[in-house]
């Protein structure tokens, strides 16, 4: 098991420069009463992240958002069922959505994710040297 450094209670962004002025590598933990996130940094970037929010299906993003009906979302999981295949590809292929607004749909969850971790205030923070998300899951 690798090193776990404890952060304490402060803020991501000055969690984030220090990691790029010293350039580290590893798992860094954001764990408040609501959520738990984990966010890699590889060399001093951050390399990824991963959350339960993060990892809700592509039909729950898009019918919470409004973009498809739970119908039409239904529909494509029988398809998927008869057929195979991704729902994205699905959803494009049956004309409910195109492929351009499912990667901007994607692109903002994944900065709504991105920026919840960015203004956490009551998170303790940790970070593990060495690890990667994948070690996490």
């Amino acid at each position: 098991m690798a090193e776990i450094i404890s952060l304490g209670r402060v803020q991501f962004g000055e969690v984030v420069t220090k990691a790029l002025k010293e350039r580290w590598s590893g798992v860094l933990t954001i764990e408040n009463p609501e959520y738990t996130e984990y966010v890699e940094f590889k060399n001093g970037s951050i390399g990824g992240f991963s959350s339960a929010e993060r990892k809700k299906l592509l039909g729950e993003i898009l019918t919470a958002g409004g973009h498809i009906s739970t119908e039409d979302l239904d529909k494509a999981i029988a398809t998927q069922k008869a057929k195979g295949g991704r729902i994205g590809d699905i959803l494009v292929e049956m004309d409910l959505i195109t492929r351009q607004r499912i990667e901007e749909v994607l692109a903002i969850h994944q900065m709504s994710i991105l920026a919840q971790s960015l203004s956490a205030k009551d998170a303790e923070l940790s970070f593990e040297p060495g690890l990667t998300l994948a070690d996490k899951e």
